[in-house]
């Protein structure tokens, strides 16, 4: 019998999934993060406000309908000293500081534009409050601008009709995006097709201490194994529906598959049930094993003080440069290192969706546009700022931009950009994800 602590997990992740089904009866109280610039300098002011979705707010828009604009200039007229409320997953107190910096800091310069940060726990939240305004009536006028997305959610509005656009072609800096790339213009196999902008490119690694795990990483899951057993109560993982937790998962699956190709299509129960019972072996046999004996399991953003304070000898992520500006800020020791599985892992696009409903369309769209510029990717991919990998084609910039990128070093601890891209995996068609993490719950969780 597992302890009360899983049992609570799992009511929390039954709860998340309810709420597709309720919606609020009464306006909620929510506190937001406005960036403001005082003498060139970004500062965080709280704000909060009253949001209700079973009855309308006011749309600002004369209109029933939301507005269409047919050039960019029409966009920056309607944009201009306007604010977006954009609803990001807040997890990381980094990307959090970064955003308000480099994004929300030039909105204001540029455009006179007021970027909120709503912050997130999982992007789910963002998608049913969209759900629960679509069904309360809420047409125009709605609370969120724009979404970090991707996957099952990005699907889930997209095929109920719920997204703005398709946009990106009215965006100038979308012609530095290779479009003709599949990996681009599908997200986790579903098409994109104007309806997203990508932002930030992402991989999978996993970080180690040096120190505890010496400089041979178990680069196999079958020695990752052995090594738990020997090491007990130094190595865990999130626990669905944190999305870290659920990109462990999925490269077990690979492995189990002997590789990717059986998730990228449609889903398929029998697939699935050839696949999954090695993978639920895998994690049960480890789970005694795992950091409190496997009968709680942390947040993503607790597995950095984790492993910072060495009560754990791995985190994981996919954050590739992460690890080294840990070590550049002092939150982790110099023994941390990172590696991929010999088997590969999972790499994949942030984008940003805009509602259906947005009350200021043309303003999320500014801000999508800015971070595909090659000014925001360039701060983006240096190592010493956020140290991303980039979703701009950099053979589309020019030539100074181009020789400003070549010129980044890499960070103490970060893998080359050709052993990334030698172990990059694609991700798994969403529905595929959904049946993994609904399996793990059933059959990890509740074992």
């Amino acid at each position: 019998m597992k302890s009360a602590t899983k049992f609570h997990r799992m009511a929390i992740v039954m709860l998340v999934g309810l709420t597709l089904l309720a919606a609020c009866a009464a306006p909620t109280p929510q506190t937001v993060v406005v960036t403001q610039i005082v003498a060139g300098t970004p500062v965080q002011v709280e704000v909060t406000r009253e949001v209700s979705v079973t009855a309308a707010p006011q749309p600002t828009a004369v209109s029933e309908t939301p507005p269409v604009y047919t050039s960019w200039d029409e966009v920056l007229a309607a944009a201009r000293g306007t604010t977006v409320y954009w609803h990001m997953w807040g997890g990381s107190d980094t990307i959090n500081g970064n955003v308000d910096s480099d994004i929300g800091g030039p909105m204001r310069d540029l455009y006179g534009i007021t970027l909120i940060r709503v912050p997130l726990n999982d992007t789910a939240d963002a998608v049913n409050k969209v759900l629960d305004e679509k069904a309360a009536g809420v047409e125009t006028g709605g609370s969120i601008d724009m979404i970090w997305i991707n996957g099952e959610n990005f699907k889930t509005l997209k095929t109920a009709g719920l997204v703005y656009g398709p946009f990106t072609d009215l965006l100038p800096n979308s012609k530095y995006v290779n479009w003709d790339d599949p990996a681009m213009a599908f997200d986790f196999g579903f098409p994109v097709e104007g309806y997203e902008s990508p932002w930030g490119h992402a991989q999978f690694v996993m970080e180690y201490d040096t120190a505890q795990v010496g400089d041979t990483p178990p680069t196999t899951f079958e020695a990752l194994q052995e090594w738990i057993h020997a090491n007990p109560d130094k190595f865990t993982y999130p626990a669905v529906p944190d999305f870290t937790g659920s990109v462990f998962i999925r490269h077990l699956f690979i492995w189990a598959a002997g590789g990717p190709d059986p998730f990228l299509g449609d889903f398929d129960q029998a697939t699935f049930d050839k696949y999954a019972p090695k993978v639920w072996t895998y994690l049960n046999d480890i789970e005694p094993d795992l950091w409190r004996g496997g009968q709680t399991y942390p947040e993503a953003a607790a597995m950095t003080d984790l492993l910072a304070n060495k009560e754990t000898a791995f985190n994981m992520g996919y954050g590739p440069a992460g690890a080294s500006l840990n070590i550049a800020k002092g939150i982790y020791p110099e023994t941390i290192r990172t590696f991929v599985f010999d088997t590969g892992t999972l790499a994949n696009n942030n984008y940003v969706a805009i509602p259906f409903n947005a009350n200021n369309p043309a303003g999320a769209m500014v801000v999508a546009n800015y971070m595909i510029s090659p000014q925001f990717q360039l701060t983006m991919a240096d190592p010493n700022r956020w140290g991303w990998l980039i979703t701009a084609d950099p053979r589309l910039w020019g030539q100074h931009d181009q020789d400003v990128l070549a010129s980044y070093e890499l960070g103490v601890a970060t893998l080359s950009a050709d052993v990334l891209a030698a172990h990059a995996l694609p991700e798994p068609n969403g529905a595929w994800v959904t049946a993994m993490e609904e399996g793990w719950i059933k059959n990890v969780l509740e074992k």
